[in-house]
């Protein structure tokens, strides 16, 4: 099983055409091991899925933000035990990253960084339905 280390989320408040906006990166490490690079061998593909979400005590559930802010993307795996240095930004508006309804009550933010395997993948024949 791949393994993450590091991560570390970075947001960045700034104004672009009249707008607040933010910032986002997000860094890790990723380390694949030796049957997983067997399994890309094989046609495996690992792809990166990175949630931005609003972290709000007692809620158990953390809140997706914004929806593929950050696109799903593949990853090559160099070879086993290579760590793969990831690094991935987007801007956002703020008010989108407004979790908190009570204006001055600060927004806690963080990321999910999820690495899964994907064994196969295909797209049917396109159909056209008629109005």
């Amino acid at each position: 099983m791949a393994t993450i280390a590091s991560p570390t989320l970075t947001l960045t408040p700034f104004t672009e055409s009249g707008q607040q906006k933010v910032k986002i990166e997000v860094k890790y490490n990723v380390t694949f091991t030796a049957n997983e690079v067997t399994l890309q061998t094989d046609g495996f593909k690992f792809q990166e899925v990175i949630q931005v979400l609003g972290v709000d005590a007692p809620s158990p559930v953390d809140q997706v933000l914004v929806n593929n802010i950050l696109p799903t993307q593949d990853i090559t795996i160099p070879g086993a035990g290579v760590a793969v240095s990831r690094t991935r930004t987007a801007k956002a508006l703020r008010k989108d990253l407004q979790e908190d309804p009570t204006t001055g009550d600060a927004d806690e933010i963080r990321c999910s960084i999820q690495i899964i395997p994907v064994a196969a993948s295909a797209f049917t024949n396109t159909v056209s339905l008629a109005g």
